[in-house]
């Protein structure tokens, strides 16, 4: 349906991730180049009609190429997800005392999409965030159909995003678990290491399994493409009753379905994305996927 294309912006993502990921290692000019210069070759033959997370899959494996770092963000993703596992007591004790426990827990998860280092937010105070969203109302909010279907619901499905993140994610299934027990829940994660997005190790690291199954895609990208699926995790994908899908990249990727199992949940983090939607950046979303946007093509 082409909705979320690459835009002029995503060239300067892709070129600026370069320069990060080599900064994490080197910060001399050959490597800086050498990388930049690989991530060049690549853009110029990419296919400007498909979403940016389904380019990000070349781009990504040639930082890791000439790096020779099978997963460059690794030590970031054990940080915050050592980070985020600090957080648990406090946000356990805020959702218990909370008049809508899964409001808040959908605040929680939704304050915890801003640890992302593949977007164009180029620093993040989680502290803040957590203050931030947790206190103001969301932009945009379809929870109380989400709560309707949620009590129907038999298998809910959450798409994961980030490493850190995942915690957040982690204490949102834990409270439907605790509120609805009989429900089986699943996370799909990354098919492999790409920025500093989960990945099944990530996942078990936090103890994502104590909650829900989780199940690793095929593919390593930062969205989610279900025709790329096969095997236990498309079984998962097409059993679910709702999926929430998490961050921006998965709706880049998933915002191209016409499926109205899917609630988005994440952060406006780019312009493109921004202007699509009507809202400025930072704007916090848990939108059904109906298509409201269409209206809009960017």
């Amino acid at each position: 349906m082409g909705l979320v294309k690459v835009h002029a912006e995503c060239f300067s993502c892709f070129i600026g991730q370069a320069i990060r990921s080599t900064k994490l290692y080197y910060n001399d000019r050959d490597h800086l180049l050498k990388t930049t210069t690989a991530v060049v070759r690549i853009l110029q033959g990419i296919d400007v009609e498909q979403p940016p997370p389904l380019i990000s899959e070349f781009v990504y494996g040639t930082i890791k190429d000439v790096l020779h770092k099978k997963d460059p963000y690794s030590f970031i993703k054990k940080k915050f997800n050592d980070i985020a596992l600090g957080y648990v007591d406090f946000m356990e004790k805020e959702i218990e005392g909370a008049k809508d426990p899964i409001l808040y827990a959908i605040r929680l998860a939704l304050a915890g999409n801003i640890i992302d280092f593949g977007s164009q937010i180029e620093s993040f105070n989680l502290q803040k965030t957590i203050d931030e969203t947790v206190k103001n109302p969301l932009d945009v909010s379809d929870i109380k159909e989400f709560k309707e279907k949620l009590k129907k619901a038999n298998n809910v499905v959450l798409v994961a995003d980030n490493a850190g993140e995942i915690v957040f994610d982690m204490i949102l299934l834990k409270t439907i678990k605790n509120i609805y027990p009989q429900k089986k829940l699943y996370v799909i994660v990354r098919g492999g290491p790409i920025i500093n997005d989960v990945t099944i190790e990530d996942a078990l690291y936090v103890g994502m399994n104590e909650i829900a199954e989780i199940v690793a895609s095929s593919k390593a990208i930062p969205g989610f493409w279900p025709a790329y699926e096969s095997g236990r995790c498309r079984q998962v994908w097409d059993s679910a009753d709702i999926i929430i899908s998490k961050g921006q990249g998965n709706f880049e990727t998933l915002s191209e379905l016409n499926d109205e199992r899917i609630y988005f949940l994440f952060l406006i983090k780019c312009r493109v994305v921004a202007e699509y939607l009507g809202l400025k950046k930072l704007s916090k979303i848990f939108m059904k996927n109906d298509r409201r946007w269409e209206k809009q093509p960017v």
